[in-house]
């Protein structure tokens, strides 16, 4: 058995502590990406090992799950519990929260509130059906964006309609949704 250079020059042996200091945003930034790209990368890999149809369904039933994970986070770090949120613009106040934790600078929308119970969400320029185009994957793309926003408000506590009115995936000129709020939103426990 040959020895290991550890065994030959013991003297020399040394953990390295030192490192490259990465500012916290940027480390914030590199998190996001990656995560977008990981997100991509088992898309892609689902699609190639169950076809697209299983790949779509398991994507939003994925994403709907992670959207919940997400806003969890969100809320804890935030101290908001789960069903104290009062109306659309609480909604979209945690929702620009959220967009801006996790998709900061790679999405160009706006959320109106229309009354205590109604908004209006528009997208003008999303990254991810950006990638999904620039992989050519756009006829076969079951869009999952209202998976994880079913998924934020399920942790927010909040029963709500998602419509979709418009849809860059259809060839519209952005995505619109309505969200309609069904019920109060304060918990009746």
């Amino acid at each position: 058995m040959s020895e290991s250079r550890y065994e030959v020059f013991p003297e020399k042996l040394f953990a390295v502590e030192d490192k490259y200091d990465i500012p916290m945003d940027m480390q914030k930034f590199i998190l996001q990406v990656c995560w977008a790209q990981h997100d991509a990368q088992w898309f892609l890999k689902s699609k190639k090992k169950f076809e697209i149809e299983k790949a779509n369904e398991l994507n939003q039933e994925v994403i709907l799950s992670m959207g919940k994970i997400e806003a969890r986070h969100v809320l804890n770090a935030l101290n908001i519990k789960k069903y104290t949120i009062k109306s659309v613009f609480d909604i979209f106040r945690i929702m620009n929260t959220f967009m801006y934790v996790f998709f900061p600078g790679v999405m160009e929308f706006r959320l109106i509130p229309l009354s205590e119970s109604e908004g209006v969400g528009v997208v003008h320029k999303c990254y991810i059906w950006e990638e999904v185009k620039r992989s050519k994957g756009e006829a076969e793309y079951a869009c999952a964006c209202n998976a994880r926003h079913r998924g934020w408000l399920e942790a927010m506590g909040a029963k709500a309609k998602i419509l979709p009115i418009k849809r860059l995936p259809d060839g519209d000129d952005c995505c619109e949704f309505r969200f309609i709020l069904q019920q109060s939103i304060t918990s009746s426990s």
